[in-house]
């Protein structure tokens, strides 16, 4: 192996645990725009400065006719508009939050034939609650393989089953939007790369390194411990966060040479979901990423899919106010679709990816903290 390729790892394995610790964190209380989080404005100046050595390696602005790269891009779907390109993930987050913005919302206030609140068509949906349990519970897994620094990886296991029920459940929630369906697969029908760009595909890469492993130096040492953390009661930084620190401390002391953690020991990301472990009897299980099919499956077999509203229909389902539907509105549906879409494309058996660029963050924060956490709220979670 050249000098070079060898400062190529150790530059993607130093981006890989940095880029970990900055998105365990979960909240981004180091930028300017945060209130901060109580945490001392040497330690957000110091995050902020690996934030931007992070960031050097996101690499250019799609092309035309360019592949869509599943570390920077969505590999679901193009992006809108005349240009046939990839879609960044900064592009889709800005899209979907725009679209959000401007959601009329699936009601309006109607005094006939009774004063009340009514579900507009094609501006609502109603879901089976128990249904929607199951169209966001494949948001953790998504999200945890988003992950920034995420190594590469190729899905092996036996999840074709799942990536057809995923679309098929996006296209129902389409339906009943009025949206046109069948859509086809998004497995096969947007051209991905083969060879994913690296965070070490960088000018300068001597510089880029030096200067990287600097400040992700600075920003891991201005952790506390989790032992200090319980000494000076500082709840400002999260538990697993200050253990990525110490494995990024470990790693640049060359104390040792793990730079990526899973959620479990016993997990493959190849195989198994990345969201966590099941503890059947009080024994931890790692669950295999097909099984999340059963559910999908389970509610094909009852009947159980959304559906427009009907003419007249009233706004009944208060918050726990209705055990048996939820109602969210067209454009909420018709992202979480896309995102369902998204799934789909990842987990399809021989799907790639290669080392997940620090841009994914505010990707896994919109669908986990923004629509993710709204369409939760729908059935009391």
């Amino acid at each position: 192996m050249s000098g070079q390729m060898q400062l190529a790892d150790a530059y993607d394995i130093v981006y890989s645990a940095a880029a970990r610790m900055m998105w365990m964190q979960k909240s981004r209380v180091w930028r300017l725009e945060s209130p901060g989080g109580g945490w001392p404005e040497e330690r957000r100046e110091a995050w902020r400065e690996l934030e931007a050595a992070l960031t050097v390696s996101e690499g250019p602005a799609p092309q035309a006719g360019e592949p869509s790269d599943p570390v920077r891009h969505l590999i679901s779907r193009r992006a809108a508009g005349p240009v046939d390109r990839p879609i960044t993930f900064a592009e889709a987050v800005a899209e979907w939050t725009a679209r959000m913005v401007e959601d009329p919302g699936p009601y309006e206030s109607r005094t006939e034939p009774y004063p009340d609140d009514y579900l507009v068509p094609g501006q609502a949906v109603v879901v089976p609650e128990s249904h929607m349990v199951v169209l966001t519970g494949p948001l953790d897994d998504l999200v945890h393989r988003l992950a920034p620094g995420r190594p590469p990886v190729t899905i092996t296991g036996d999840t074709a089953e799942l990536s057809r029920l995923l679309h098929n459940a996006a296209d129902e929630l389409r339906e009943a939007t009025g949206a046109a369906v069948p859509t086809p697969q998004p497995v096969g029908t947007v051209s991905v790369a083969r060879v994913p760009h690296r965070p070490s595909d960088v000018d300068d890469l001597q510089a880029r390194y030096e200067a990287m492993s600097r400040a992700a130096w600075r920003a891991s040492e201005n952790i506390p411990t989790v032992e200090e953390m319980r000494e000076s009661m500082d709840f400002a930084v999260n538990p697993e966060m200050a253990k990525a620190a110490q494995v990024l401390q470990s790693l640049l002391a060359g104390r040792s040479g793990e730079f990526w953690r899973e959620r479990h020991e016993l997990i493959d990301p190849r195989v198994h979901s990345v969201a966590g472990v099941d503890w059947p009897e009080g024994r931890p299980v790692a669950e295999p990423v097909a099984a999340e099919a059963d559910g999908f499956a389970h509610s094909v077999a009852l009947g159980r899919k959304p559906r427009p509203p009907q003419p007249g229909e009233r706004r009944v389902f208060r918050e726990k106010g209705n055990p048996d539907h939820v109602v969210i509105s067209a454009v909420r549906a018709g992202i979480l679709a896309e995102i369902l879409d998204e799934y789909s494309a990842r987990v399809h058996p021989g799907a790639q990816s290669g080392w997940m660029h620090f841009s994914a963050y505010d990707l896994t924060d919109f669908i986990s903290e923004g629509i993710g956490r709204e369409l939760r709220e729908t059935y009391g979670f």
